[in-house]
């Protein structure tokens, strides 16, 4: 038991924890060996412009109407037809009215966890629930993931079943993830993070190794279409998060704390099929 303690201490540097539901000009992105503080990076003040509110990118729906402005189901096209028109998911004369969305791993799929040293953590399952609570935010998103190991030894958040790991609270932002050579080409992602960007993302243990992941992840995410269920694909490659930050942003990477080691960066690798309760679209343009 020593030796595989010994060996899951170096082994689990970094591990990542994602949701449900954005590289140009940020600054330069962190590597393991020089880590900021989580709380000390972030700061209000570093919001661009594009993520301010009223601005695209943000959550609504396109509906068809007379006299609209817009000649697509996308609201994205303005020439002859216009038939559309633009609703923000809040404050608009047609508001969203069904708020709420969940998720579920694709069939088939695992989620890895996986560090800047190349160990790994694999869930075999995974859950979502959250709502909508702004034009570009999420709420009372937590996340459920299980069936979890690493190196045979079972990983689990106090107080739940065996192999389950269960984030804290968190809420999300959306943002450009890419410039595209017009507004309605720009990629977008959402990113989640602990309520008030303060505390950890989740907490857990395998056999007894304590492990604390902070940071945020930022997952990419269809724009420019309604829809009822989409797919969200969170990617990562080598232990970092693609992408790690948004356009002209700081980027706030996972970071877990083993033990009373030092943080280490990781990413996390998963497929989440999510269901909205009413179809909903993020919007580039407006």
């Amino acid at each position: 038991m020593g030796k595989t303690r010994h060996w899951l201490l170096l082994a689990l540097g970094s591990l990542g924890i994602a949701a449900c539901c954005p590289v140009a000009s940020a600054a330069t992105l962190v590597e393991h060996n020089a880590i900021p503080n989580v709380e000390q990076r972030w700061s209000t003040d570093s919001f661009s412009p594009m993520l301010e509110s009223g601005g695209p990118p943000e959550f609504g729906r396109c509906l068809k109407t007379v006299g609209g402005k817009y000649e697509d189901s996308g609201c994205i096209g303005t020439g002859g037809g216009k038939s559309y028109e633009w609703f923000p998911a809040f404050g608009s004369s047609k508001p969203l009215e069904l708020t709420g969305f969940s998720g579920v791993i694709k069939e088939a799929t695992s989620a890895v966890f996986e560090t800047v040293n190349k160990n790994v953590v694999t869930c075999t399952g995974e859950t979502v629930t959250g709502k909508y609570t702004g034009n570009k935010t999420t709420g009372e998103v937590f996340l459920t993931f299980t069936g979890c190991t690493s190196f045979g030894m079972t990983c689990t958040t106090s107080g739940r079943a065996a192999g389950t790991i269960a984030t804290n609270q968190l809420e999300g932002m959306l943002g450009i993830e890419e410039l595209g050579a017009e507004p309605a080409l720009n990629k977008v992602g959402e990113q989640l993070f602990p309520v008030g960007h303060s505390g950890p993302l989740a907490s857990f243990s395998c056999e007894g190794v304590k492990m604390t992941l902070a940071g945020s992840i930022i997952s990419p995410a269809a724009e420019n279409a309604m829809k009822l269920t989409t797919t969200i694909h969170s990617k990562a490659s080598k232990g970092k998060q693609n992408p790690q930050n948004f356009v002209g942003e700081t980027p706030e990477p996972l970071m877990a704390t083993i033990e009373s080691g030092s943080p280490e960066q990781g990413g996390e690798s998963v497929a989440t099929n999510q269901t909205n309760e009413e179809k909903i679209e993020i919007n580039t343009v407006n």
